[in-house]
């Protein structure tokens, strides 16, 4: 009989482990996610979420006025040599529509 309990005992310490370490995030470190970014943006959080997400390098950031509000107009050099311009609303942290 205690071998029976002891073997449940151990299942159960087990399963709850199994199902903390489930909701644990794999290899993220602080300041790389996204999410940690507020709203709205500055002109140094829309450069960061650029880099972030292209994994370049932004080479500048310019403020542009649009319908919806103001527009981040960021320029980012990638590891291949190819220059991109990328825009996100200051509001959404989208692209502008």
């Amino acid at each position: 009989m205690s071998i029976v309990r002891y073997f449940f005992t151990f299942i159960i310490l087990l399963s709850s482990v199994a199902v903390h370490s489930a909701r644990l995030p794999d290899d993220v470190e602080p300041g790389d996610s996204v999410n940690e970014i507020k709203l709205p943006l500055t002109k140094e959080s829309a450069a960061e979420l650029i880099r972030i997400e292209t994994k370049g390098k932004v080479l500048s950031v310019d403020t542009q006025k649009h319908k919806s509000g103001s527009v981040f107009k960021i320029k980012v050099l990638h590891d291949d040599g190819t220059v991109k311009i990328y825009r996100l609303d200051a509001t959404s942290g989208r692209p502008p529509a």
